[in-house]
Parts: structure tokens; sequence; C-alpha cells
């Protein structure tokens, strides 16, 4: 374990030509940001870089204009914007939102957020969730050592290979934040790793001691609960999702089990050839919601709109008594959005067998017999109840997609309602096969999908 870690430390770590980089553009970027026409106070650049805990590659960098705590909300988001733009001119950007929009993109190869904060003394005092960030900062610059930072790069990239690092909407995993955290809390990567292998069910991670274990467990009710050392009533593991918490504690058991390089970085699943994908298909039932993407939606947002989406489509699936395996979602930005619903069986026999009371409930009885309508067989007597076989209105799942989607079209939020106004098409086996031939990165995520499988496994 020792050399694969001493390996990939290695690979991960930028050198002096990097660093050297990532300061000379920070330098200038800083101060184009101070002769600019703002009303901001100060700037600050947050985030991993400016810890050292980033992995090499990774050019992200986190501006915060710090504003008046006194600033009214409508001016500080208008004031927010504005200097993003001005710093941003010339370049390509996109209004992205968090609590309150920034502004985003590229600057000589650089990822750049422009992001409006106030400046407050304590997090305790914060206006807006993002102005906890700049605490976040001092907090790790003054309790992570040198050897510490290069163990949070090995915790990111081991997160980031098992594929559970990142909060955005798109992977709703553990912030780089939360893994700095860990490597605080346990002192190293090796020791994060056998801790968190025999993590169970809400696990607490509290670096100040803030609570006792029961006070903690009653607060959050969630099954992560790490403290946020800098503001004791917030939970900075909140949004992980449970699949990705025991992914992660799986992968931990794993490494321990059999170290190696592929939990870092992991094989490409290798697409399979199409005659292999249509194979496939014909031992599965898979069907797929297509649509378009919509213009002017973040790509964050849409994936979250995108996912509450699926789970929509997939319980008025099971409502019709379609039984739903599993679904899955991918998104290529500015072309199509594409939903997965993998079922027992895409069809179903027209007669539907309902079970209603006991005879001796004569009330309900009544008004279960008078409710039923289509009545193929009965109402007969089995074991005390009542049963009737009435007729299903859709026996097949396309038809039924097809019309709910026509009827969602107009009450869903705006990123899938012009996503649906755009393109919704329902594809059958031979449709999706037809995507999968033309598009590479379909091709990844479908293979990847159908396959099922951990990456990080090897056996």
């Amino acid at each position: 374990m020792d050399k694969i870690t001493e390996k990939i430390l290695k690979q991960i770590t930028p050198n002096a030509k990097d660093a050297e980089q990532e300061k000379q553009f920070i330098k200038k970027l800083l101060e184009k940001a101070k002769t600019t026409k703002t009303k901001a106070q100060e700037f600050e650049i947050v985030g991993s870089v400016s810890r050292n805990t980033h992995i090499k590659g990774n050019r992200d960098i986190d501006l915060f204009a710090l504003f008046p705590k006194t600033m009214p909300r409508e001016e500080f988001e208008k004031e927010g914007l504005a200097i993003g733009k001005a710093i941003f001119r010339g370049h390509k950007w996109e209004k992205a939102y968090s609590e309150h929009p920034y502004i985003r993109g590229e600057i000589n190869g650089f990822r750049v957020e422009v992001v409006p904060a106030y400046k407050i003394l304590d997090a305790s005092l914060l206006q807006s969730a993002v102005d906890r960030s700049v605490f976040h900062n001092q907090y790790l610059l003054e309790t992570l050592g040198k050897k510490e930072q290069g163990e949070a790069r090995l915790m990111k990239q081991f997160m980031k290979g098992i594929g559970c690092y990142g909060a955005d909407l798109s992977s709703n995993g553990f912030p780089g934040y939360v893994a700095e955290l860990l490597i605080l809390k346990y002192g190293s990567f090796k020791k994060s790793v056998q801790e968190a292998a025999q993590w169970k069910n809400q696990e607490v991670v509290d670096i100040e001691n803030y609570y006792t274990l029961g006070e903690a467990k009653k607060k959050f009710n969630t099954h992560l609960i790490v403290v946020d050392p800098v503001d004791k009533n917030r939970n900075v593991a909140g949004a992980l999702s449970y699949n990705q918490y025991a992914r992660f504690v799986g992968a931990c058991q794993s490494f321990l089990k059999k170290p190696s390089e592929n939990f870092f970085f992991p094989k490409k699943h290798k697409a399979w050839p199409t005659t292999t994908l249509k194979k496939f298909l014909k031992k599965t039932e898979l069907v797929a919601i297509e649509t378009g993407y919509p213009k002017g939606i973040v790509e964050d947002i849409m994936w979250g709109q995108l996912r509450r989406f699926t789970k929509k489509i997939s319980t008025l699936c099971k409502e019709q008594d379609f039984t739903i395996k599993r679904t899955g979602e991918w998104l290529e930005k500015e072309k199509n959005l594409v939903i997965l619903l993998e079922l027992e069986s895409t069809g179903l026999q027209k007669a539907k067998i309902e079970t209603g009371p006991e005879v001796f409930d004569e009330k309900n009885s009544l008004a279960f017999l008078k409710s039923k309508k289509k009545i193929l067989s009965g109402p007969r007597i089995e074991e005390g109840r009542w049963i009737v076989e009435t007729e299903r209105k859709y026996t097949q799942i396309k038809p039924f997609l097809e019309e709910l989607l026509k009827k969602l079209k107009k009450h869903e939020k705006e990123g899938i309602r012009k996503a649906l106004s755009k393109k919704a098409k329902t594809m059958n086996e031979n449709e999706i096969a037809a995507m999968y031939s033309k598009n590479k990165e379909f091709q990844q995520f479908l293979t990847a999908y159908l396959k099922g499988k951990e990456e990080f496994l090897d056996y």
C-alpha cells in the first residue's frame, strides 16, 4: 500500500513549473479584480489551490469578492455578477447558481469562478451560504501541515477514482473540504481508509468536539455527519448521497484487502461493439427517454432536475404496475438528455387482480365494488375478501411513456419543461442501439451502466 500511495502522490502533486504558473495567474487575476470598478471591499482566493491540496492538472481558481455585510441582497447579487463579467471580458463565461448567481468560465486554461460573498467576522453571522468558504480556507490554512496537504491529495484522487468525489448534483459525492477534514481528523490517507472501512450508518466526524455522539446524531440524522469546524450547525457531508457513502466505505474495505492503483486511476470501460450491445439488449428489458438540452440552463442545475424527473417517471411507472429494476441518466451538454429505465418487463397482462376489503366490512366493501370499472372477472370472494379482475389501460411501457411525457410537458420545472418542448422521444432497444452506434460518449456510459460493476473491483 505504501509503495502504491507513494507512486500516486508523485503523479498527482503539481511540480515547480505548475506552481509557478498558478502563482503568476493568481497574481494577475487579483490585480485585474482590484482595478475593476466595484464596491467589493477585498478579494480572496479560496479553495484547494490556495490550500495546496489540489491535484495536478486541476486548474480551478475560486476568486471571492467580499462585499460589506450591510449591502442589500439585490445590490449584492447585481454587483457580484457585474464584477464577474468585467473580469471575464474577452473570455468565455456563463452564469451559474449556488444560493445566489455567480460567474464562471475559462481564462488562459484556468477554470475560474468569481463568487460574491459578504465580509463577516464570524461564520455564525453569515448572510449567504458561500460566506463560510472564507472561514473554511482560513481554518485549513492554520491546521493542515505540508504532509497533510499531500495526504489530502491522495484522499481526493482516491474518491475521484472510485467515482464519489464532487459535491455537484451530477455526482452527489464528497466535497473536497470533507476530504481535507478526514485527513485532519485521522492524520493520514492510510489511517482514514482504515477508519472508513469500519464506518456504519450515522457515522460522526466532529473535529472540534462540539457534540456528544448522541447529540450529533439527533441533530443531523444523516448517514455521515461531518460537523463543520467553523459552523457547528452545519453538516458539510449533508449533500452526500447514501449510495456514494456506501461506495466509499466499500472501496476502503476493498483497498485494504487488495491495494491497487486502479482505485486511484481506474481503467476505463472499453465500449462494447454495437453487435455486442444488441445481443445484450435482447437479454434485458430497457427503454430510454430522449429529450433536447434546454438552452440557458447550467449543467449542474440540469443534473438536479434530471435526477428528480427520473424519480418521478419511475414512480409513475410503478403506479401502472411496471416494475423498475434500476434507472440511469446521461447528459450531453447543449445536445441531449437521456433517461434509462430497466424493467422486469415492458409488457403487462390485460387483466389486473385487485384485492378489496373483507366481506364483513360492509361499508368499505360497497365503496370498493362501486369504484371498479371495466371488470373482466368477478367480483368474487377469496379468503374472505372481495376480488376483481379489471382491465389495464396500459399493457406496454412505450405508449404509456409517450402519453405521460405529453402531460408532464406542461407542469415540470423550467429546465425539464424546455427540454421536453425541444424533443420528447421514447426509444426502444433498436433506437437505443442506433444512438449508441453514433455517439462515443454514450457508448462509454451505456457500456458501464449495463456492466453494472464498481470500477474499483478487479474480480
